[in-house]
């Protein structure tokens, strides 16, 4: 029996000109092999020398814009992937952060000129995605005075919260609880071979849960759904807390 309350959606992180785009070219063929389409993580400017994999693909931009017109849609990953605080924000999953920490006006001017380089490479962003999960209240502001959602945070279905869409991001693998719309993040750049065969043995089996990114605001939780409010809260705290007891215990 299918279970029509159980749907998963991808996003990639860290797409930019220099990453492995052997691994990236893979992917995208492995999901349009299951007619599947995400979120693309593109990092504006990346100066993160641990992400400079591969000599720059000057047909990157191309590439990215054809993409989008397929179906995916573009996040904002950044802006230049360079920690400068060490604010791990409202998530408070990591101890570094591009924006996490800065004042309005410092990250407002990171959004603003990262969002403006995706646009004049020919590209139309619709969300925002922190580097290493980091943003804050502040971040939520900005992101809202431009238009985005975010995805990131947790929870089991998207919400919109102080004016902003937030669809909810959990695990770097296809896990779930059984019900839920989960945002399967996945870094490209560092997958090996066992990875790519144990991804194509769950699409193979799983292929109908996954929606296009166009279909997500469907899964959006009006205030009106009480019992839908009150669970998402309930395994919000409950993942939030897991997460940081699972942090704490690796350091």
């Amino acid at each position: 029996m299918k279970n029509k309350f159980l749907k998963f959606i991808f996003r990639l992180d860290d797409i930019h000109p220099r990453m492995n785009h052997n691994n990236f070219d893979r992917m995208i063929n492995l999901l349009s092999k299951y007619s599947i389409k995400g979120i693309l993580g593109v990092i504006p400017d990346n100066k993160d020398q641990k992400l400079m994999i591969q000599n720059e693909d000057l047909n990157f931009w191309n590439q990215i814009m054809n993409l989008e017109a397929m179906g995916y849609w573009i996040a904002q990953h950044g802006y230049q992937h360079v920690y400068d605080s060490s604010d791990g924000g409202i998530l408070n999953l990591n101890n570094k952060s591009e924006f996490s920490g800065h004042s309005y006006a410092l990250q407002e001017e990171k959004m603003r000129i990262g969002k403006q380089i995706l646009e004049s490479n020919g590209l139309k962003p619709k969300l925002f995605m922190a580097p290493s999960h980091s943003y804050d209240l502040t971040t939520i502001k900005v992101v809202k005075q431009v238009g985005y959602a975010i995805t990131d945070g947790f929870g089991l279905f998207p919400k919109r919260r102080d004016g902003v869409l937030f669809i909810p991001q959990l695990f770097a693998s296809p896990k779930s609880i059984g019900f839920g719309l989960y945002t399967i993040c996945l870094h490209t750049d560092q997958m090996k071979e066992k990875d790519f065969n144990q991804l194509e043995s769950h699409l193979k089996e799983h292929e109908s849960k996954y929606i296009s990114p166009n279909q997500i605001e469907a899964y959006q939780i009006k205030k009106e759904q009480y019992l839908l409010n009150a669970l998402n809260t309930f395994f919000g705290i409950l993942l939030k807390l897991t997460s940081r007891i699972k942090r704490n215990i690796i350091k």
